[in-house]
C-alpha cells in the first residue's frame, strides 16, 4: 500500500450513506486506499428488511466499490472474529463508523446487538491493532438521541429556538435508545483509551435512492394523490422539518475528520430550519398534487394523531404475527406531533459551508426519483427539466 498516502476504513459501505461517503472520499483524496466493509450479502438481505418496502437498488452507486482504490471485505460487527481481516497488517488514518441497524421496526435486543455491542467490538479491535495517536474515528449517530427537547422560545416571534448539542439525551424509541447507548460506548473509549473520536448527529437523511425515512413522506403523497397541509396554532407549536442531504452529510463528516478541534466533540448535521407546513406546501406543488392548507388547534391535532397511533399499534401487532412489517413504522407516526428543531451553528463555526438548503436538496432528489421511475403514477404530472 506504499503508493497510497492514506488508508481509510468505511463500514456500512453498501448502505445509502456509506456509498456516498466512499464516492466523496475518492474524489477528495485521489491517493487514498479505502477498505470497505458491510455484512455478507445473504446476511444483509436477511436483516435489512426495510430496504424491500419501497423497492431495491442502489441507483448505480455500487459501482464505486469497483474502483481500484477500494477493497471490500465482508464482516459482521456483532461477530468479533470476522473483523480480523480488516485490521491485519493495516494502520488506518481514519475510520468512518457509519454502520448501524437503522430500523424503527427492529426489536431493541437486535438493535443493541448490532449498534451497541457491534460498536464495542469494532473499538476493541481498533484499540488492539491501531496506533491511537494517529487514528481519527468519526462516529455516525443521529439527532434522534435528543428526543423532543425542552425548547426555549423567541420572546418576539413566539417561535421555537432550535436546540444545540448541549441538550441532554431523551431518546423516544428503541432505535434512538440504541444510538444513545452507542454514543456512550464511543465516549467511554475517548475518556479511557484516548480515542480521537468525533460524533456527528445527522437529521433525517435524504438524497438519491434513499428509501427509508424521508422517502415515506414522498411515498404517502404518491398513493394519496392529494394533500392536506396542516398549519398548527398557537405559534409555539408550529413544527419545523429537520433534514440533511446525504452529500452534505458525508462532506461534513470528512471535514470534521481533518479538524483537530473536533476531537471529542459532537456536531448536529442538518440544514437550516424550515417550517414543516411550508415544506409540505412546496412539496405538493412540486409533485403536482392538489392540496389545501388547514389551520388546526394543536390539542385537536394531538387527538387526531393519538387515534393514528392506536391504529398503527394494531397494525404493528398484526404484521408481526404474520412475519411481515408495515409500510410506516409506529415510531414514525409518533413523530407527527414532535417538535424537532436543531441548530447547525456549531458545525458552521467549525468551518463547514452547506452545499444545499432543504428546497434545493429536495428538488435535486425529486428530479432523480422521477428520472429513475421511482415515483410513478399520480406524480408523473410533474415535468422534470
Amino acid at each position: 500500500m506504499s503508493k497510497y498516502k492514506m488508508l481509510i476504513l468505511v463500514d456500512g459501505a453498501k448502505g445509502h450513506t456509506g456509498l456516498f461517503l466512499i464516492k466523496a472520499l475518492l474524489e477528495k483524496y485521489p491517493d487514498c486506499k479505502i477498505m470497505a466493509t458491510d455484512l455478507p450479502s445473504n446476511e444483509r438481505e436477511r436483516i435489512m428488511t426495510k430496504e424491500k418496502i419501497f423497492g431495491e437498488g442502489h441507483g448505480g452507486m455500487l459501482e464505486v466499490l469497483d474502483d481500484e482504490r477500494v477493497e471490500f471485505i465482508a464482516a459482521d460487527l456483532s461477530m468479533p472474529t470476522t473483523l480480523t481481516p480488516l485490521f491485519e497488517e493495516k494502520q488506518y488514518d481514519i475510520v468512518f463508523h457509519v454502520a448501524s441497524l437503522y430500523d424503527y421496526f427492529a426489536e431493541l435486543a437486535l438493535l443493541r446487538k448490532i449498534n451497541v455491542q457491534g460498536t464495542k467490538n469494532l473499538l476493541d479491535a481498533i484499540c488492539k491493532t491501531q496506533d491511537l495517536n494517529n487514528l481519527r474515528f468519526i462516529h455516525w449517530s443521529t439527532c434522534g438521541v435528543y428526543g423532543e427537547p425542552e425548547y426555549e422560545y423567541d420572546p418576539k416571534t413566539k417561535y421555537v429556538i432550535p436546540a444545540n448539542e448541549a441538550i441532554p439525551y431523551n431518546p423516544p424509541n428503541d432505535y434512538s435508545i440504541s444510538k444513545m447507548e452507542q454514543e456512550l460506548v464511543v465516549k467511554n473509549y475517548f475518556n479511557k483509551k484516548r480515542l480521537k473520536m468525533t460524533i456527528i448527529r445527522p437529521a433525517p437523511i435524504y438524497g438519491p435512492f434513499q428509501t427509508y425515512g424521508t422517502f415515506h413522506i414522498l411515498y404517502l403523497a404518491k398513493i394519496m394523490g392529494n394533500g392536506v397541509v396542516i398549519l398548527l396554532f398557537p405559534k409555539k407549536h408550529r413544527l419545523m422539518f429537520p433534514s440533511i442531504h446525504v452529500k452534505d452529510l458525508v462532506h461534513a463528516a470528512i471535514m470534521v475528520s481533518e479538524k483537530k478541534e473536533a476531537i471529542g466533540q459532537a456536531y448536529n448535521v442538518c440544514h437550516d430550519p424550515i417550517w414543516m407546513d411550508e415544506w409540505l406546501e412546496w412539496l405538493n406543488e412540486q409533485l403536482g398534487i392538489q392540496h389545501a392548507i388547514i389551520p388546526i388547534w394543536f390539542p385537536l391535532f394531538k387527538l387526531i394523531v393519538k387515534a393514528c397511533i392506536i391504529l398503527a399499534k394494531l397494525k404493528n401487532k398484526k404484521v408481526r404475527k404474520l412475519g411481515l412489517r408495515p409500510i410506516v413504522d409506529l415510531p414514525m407516526v409518533k413523530y407527527l406531533t414532535h417538535q424537532y428543531a436543531f441548530s447547525n451553528q456549531k458545525i458552521k463555526d467549525l468551518g463547514y459551508n452547506f452545499e444545499y438548503d432543504t428546497i434545493d436538496g429536495f428538488k435535486e432528489t425529486l428530479d432523480w426519483y422521477f428520472k429513475q421511475g421511482w415515483l410513478p403514477s399520480v406524480l408523473n404530472k410533474r415535468v422534470v427539466n
